[in-house]
């Protein structure tokens, strides 16, 4: 085995427990309970082994070798198809589907949806789309949805982005396990036609573009006058050229050839169907800043489009942006929120020769340097403060202050000793054998896939009722769902360099820090110690510890009008040149 594969010492060997994680890291492949029977193995080992630079050298060479070979059949598997059920409303439907929150806000939608409804996750179903007939019959729905009335299915009609003609759609409530509103499931009963159908179509049947044309609108208007109004020739003509299709097709009726041309526009569209659209801006207004480097930038924005400049940073929690609501508060205080894609969130490019760290600077660099232009302040969610506070040492100018929300390890060590079990094992991990985790995180990235948001839902806060309650809460849904899917889009490397990062070394930036640094510390995390906390404010009297009440690990969407509240007062402490030692509360 090389030096990437496992370490040079034999290290110790616990048959039982070795033999735990090894048949268990097989069976968490396919079976979701024994990924969580593979972590309760893993603490277990990590329990009888000391956490410093030579804990590697602990684990056998015969337990590393059977992980590798397991991380080689992992490879080799395909991607599982998706058992989410509001993913599966979408799945093999040939044409436009999406699945709306009690509120009407796109939770998931498939391609034709984006494409053809316009629908981004996290966003507002434009109005535009229901056709004025089938106004009234959605508007029920949706109050259906929140039980303020009694309805469970609807036929509606949809408006296409390009004012062709309306597709007809089924509507249903898909009711969540737990008590509440549900979600409300809009599905085309039409199928679309393609240029890829027109391409079948002329391909195996010999078929001119003049005839593939008759074809395509007889398939969408369903009569012969009607097609020849739309094409805009005779009568004869149409009848004429659908004679010649209906020969080469050896259809011996109109039925027969709707029939063939039915099958054809399914079959061009197979390969779409059941996919989810990809990640994108739930606002609209994503920007892509492309650097000499080859790097790629990505950001959105809230509230002000001429506003001062607040940058925001995500880090591991499902949360990438501040809720749309909170909009107008931020535009009334003059401020533009710049949420940053970090390197390997959404549609930043990450750079895999760099460190996790330095890839992180270059990218907030070039960012501040063509984007922001000036002093700002900046937000770090988690894990997202940590290129802030080493850029903050390093150029002390970049920043009038600085506000960390929730728990990172860097500001507070021992709480990686509360994390939960699997954060805190794969914390752990990710500093002896980086490759192992990468194994971890592919299989959890391989049940998000097969059982959706709810499996990663369920591990990460079933111990924490708040954190808990808010993912389940339909509303909320689209913003925790897109969360996932900005963290996820370039696949589970990005979680694992998200480990590496939390563990750099960056502690002289703490102690050195001239900014002023808020740190929002939500009370119901799981992790707040208030007593550890505290240690902070006394290596660094810039640095002020804030408890937050009724807040978890999802404090952004628990506590938003709070959290807004922090960034316009720091905002006003430093718009005019104000106190630097200024200290909002909460």
């Amino acid at each position: 085995m090389d030096h990437e594969e496992g370490p040079v010492a034999s290290g110790m060997i616990d048959p039982d427990v070795d033999l735990d994680i090894i048949s268990n890291t097989y069976r968490a492949i396919v079976d979701q309970e024994a990924f969580d029977a593979m972590i309760d193995s893993w603490q277990a080992k990590l329990g009888r082994i000391p956490d410093d630079e030579k804990a590697s050298k602990q684990l056998s060479r015969a337990l590393l070798a059977q992980l590798a070979l397991a991380r080689t059949t992992l490879d080799g598997l395909d991607i599982p198809a998706e058992n989410d059920p509001l993913a599966r409303a979408v799945q093999d439907v040939p044409g436009p589907a999406l699945v709306l929150s009690p509120e009407g806000r796109v939770v998931v939608t498939n391609t034709e949806g984006a494409s053809v409804l316009g629908a981004r996750q996290g966003s507002f179903l434009d109005l535009d789309r229901i056709d004025p007939r089938s106004l009234e019959t959605f508007r029920t729905m949706m109050r259906a949805a929140n039980k303020r009335a009694n309805r469970s299915q609807a036929i509606l009609r949809m408006s296409p982005l390009n004012d062709g003609d309306a597709i007809l759609a089924e509507s249903w409530l898909l009711t969540p396990k737990i008590e509440g509103a549900a979600f409300v499931v809009i599905r085309s009963l039409e199928i679309e036609w393609t240029d890829r159908a027109s391409e079948m179509l002329a391909q195996a049947f010999g078929l001119s573009a003049a005839e593939v044309e008759i074809a395509r609108i007889f398939f969408r208007v369903r009569d012969v006058a009607a097609t020849a109004a739309a094409r805009n020739v005779s009568l004869l003509t149409v009848r004429t050229q659908l004679k010649s299709i209906m020969a080469k097709t050896e259809a011996p009726s109109q039925v027969e050839l709707m029939r063939i041309l039915a099958m054809t526009a399914g079959r061009a569209i197979q390969d779409r169907q059941g996919k989810t659209d990809t990640w994108r801006d739930p606002l609209g207004r994503e920007e892509v800043l492309n650097l000499a480097d080859g790097r790629s930038v990505a950001w959105t924005w809230l509230g002000d489009p001429n506003g001062r400049p607040v940058i925001l940073c995500r880090g591991l929690p499902m949360c990438y942006l501040l809720p749309p609501d909170s909009e107008g508060q931020l535009r009334d205080a003059g401020i533009k929120l710049l949420a940053l894609s970090r390197p390997g969130f959404g549609n930043s490019s990450q750079h895999p020769n760099l460190s996790p760290l330095e890839d992180n600077l270059a990218a907030l660099r070039g960012f501040l340097d063509h984007v922001v232009k000036a002093p700002c302040i900046a937000i770090g969610l988690s894990n997202g403060v940590l290129p802030l506070l080493a850029e903050a040492s390093l150029r002390p100018d970049r920043f009038h202050a600085l506000i960390a929300i929730g728990y990172t390890g860097v500001l507070d060590r021992s709480g990686i000793r509360r994390l939960q079990p699997t954060q805190q094992a794969m914390m752990r991990l990710v500093g002896m054998l980086p490759w192992l985790v990468d194994l971890m995180a592919k299989q959890a990235h391989r049940m998000i896939q097969t059982y959706g948001v709810d499996w990663y839902i369920e591990r990460a806060y079933r111990t924490r009722p708040l954190d808990y309650a808010t993912c389940k809460d339909p509303n909320l849904a689209p913003f925790i769902r897109n969360a996932c899917s900005h963290l996820l889009a370039q696949g589970h490397q990005t979680f694992v360099r998200e480990l590496l990062l939390a563990r750099s070394d960056i502690d002289p930036a703490i102690d050195t820090l001239s900014v002023p640094l808020t740190w929002v510390a939500p009370k119901e995390d799981g992790v707040f110690d208030e007593t550890s906390f505290r240690r902070i404010e006394r290596k660094n009297p810039r640095i002020r510890l804030q408890p937050l009440e009724k807040a978890g690990e999802l404090a952004l969407y628990q506590q938003t009008l709070r959290i807004v509240d922090l960034i316009v007062d720091t905002a006003k402490s430093t718009t005019f040149g104000g106190d630097q030692t200024f200290r909002p509360s909460l």
